[in-house]
């Protein structure tokens, strides 16, 4: 059957319109907002913690995302100021971001005091069990999720690794944060100082004002070696003038392996692979943004640990490393 030139003109026009309204409609629908993380920092951005948020974005472009094109980060740190820690949260929650990341313990209370609907990503976090942030590492139970190390652990496992390296150091000086995590390390630190057989001189620091006058107090007290343990990033701000004091007094230390004390001429590190955690981490922003729940999204641990040895101190130090240790490390500075 043959269509009159009058229907195929109808019919072309109603075709036509229809097409312009599904145009306009397009057009017309408000942009899909690309999501935005809220990162909290205890560090300036060019700190020596850069590498870890250099892994975290490596890791988010590992799923696709581009940094302001697909997905937003604003970026807050407190230089210190951990009381600002309460003020940026704040300011995410106004925001509306869609998950904060941090791996500063104080940041991470703060953030869960003030929303338990914004996701959580423990970036590397130290003890979150308890420290009340999540129910188990099976299963969260709240908006927190992420990465996490058993500091206390680490610690132990560092103490007696500068034990077996230099079993005639009797009084070890440890530097850590006045924080619950850190006085938790510190406990687990005088437990296994008392079955090594050696004494320890706690240095809690809160603030990098106290810095010198506890160094003074090693000094004072007669400390013939350091321990730095897994650390908030305030230690690693202080890092020069750390290594520095282990090398005027020529005496080994042990720092943690996050904040590159070695690599800054440090003695030896040993630790979590902090920029593994980082890079991981962003695989859980992934799947919150895709609509997974971070209640039920179990905690990692890390499953990679360094020993980083840097025989060029060793050796300006007058120190040698046992054969024991320099072949279990992953990384030997020459």
């Amino acid at each position: 059957m043959r269509l009159s030139r009058r229907v195929l003109l109808q019919r072309s026009a109603a075709a036509a319109a229809i097409a312009a309204v599904s145009a306009c409609a397009r057009t017309s629908a408000p942009a899909r907002p690309i999501p935005r993380i809220g990162y909290l920092a205890s560090s300036v951005i060019d700190a020596p913690t850069q590498p870890l948020r250099d892994a975290f974005q490596d890791g988010l472009r590992d799923h696709g995302y581009v940094i302001d094109k697909n997905i937003q980060i604003e970026w807050r740190a407190t230089e210190g100021r951990d009381e600002l820690f309460e003020e940026f949260v704040s300011e995410f929650v106004k925001m509306r971001v869609d998950v904060m990341v941090s791996s500063s313990a104080v940041a991470q209370q703060a953030a869960k005091r003030a929303t338990a609907t914004i996701p959580i990503v423990m970036l590397l976090s130290s003890d979150p069990v308890d420290a009340g942030l999540i129910e188990s590492l099976a299963r969260p139970g709240t908006n927190v999720t992420g990465m996490a190390i058993l500091t206390s652990l680490v610690t132990v496992k560092q103490l007696e690794l500068l034990h077996e390296a230099f079993p005639q150091a009797m009084r070890v000086a440890v530097l850590t944060d006045d924080i619950p995590s850190g006085q938790r390390m510190l406990m687990a630190a005088e437990s296994a100082a008392r079955s090594l057989r050696i004494g320890l001189i706690p240095l809690p620091l809160r603030d990098e004002a106290d810095l010198p006058g506890l160094l003074e107090l090693a000094t004072s007290r007669g400390a013939d070696a350091l321990l730095v343990p897994p650390a908030h990033f305030q230690i690693v701000k202080l890092r020069d003038r750390i290594v520095a004091y282990a090398a005027a007094r020529r005496i080994p230390a042990s720092y943690t392996s996050i904040g590159g004390f070695v690599e800054s001429g440090g003695l030896m590190s040993f630790g979590t692979n902090g920029v593994a955690s980082f890079r991981r981490a962003a695989d859980f922003v992934d799947r919150i943004l895709k609509g997974a729940n971070p209640a039920e999204i179990p905690v990692e641990q890390p499953t990679e640990f360094d020993i980083i040895i840097n025989l060029r101190t060793a050796r300006e130090l007058g120190l040698t490393i046992p054969a024991s240790v320099l072949t279990r490390a992953t990384q030997v500075i020459p």
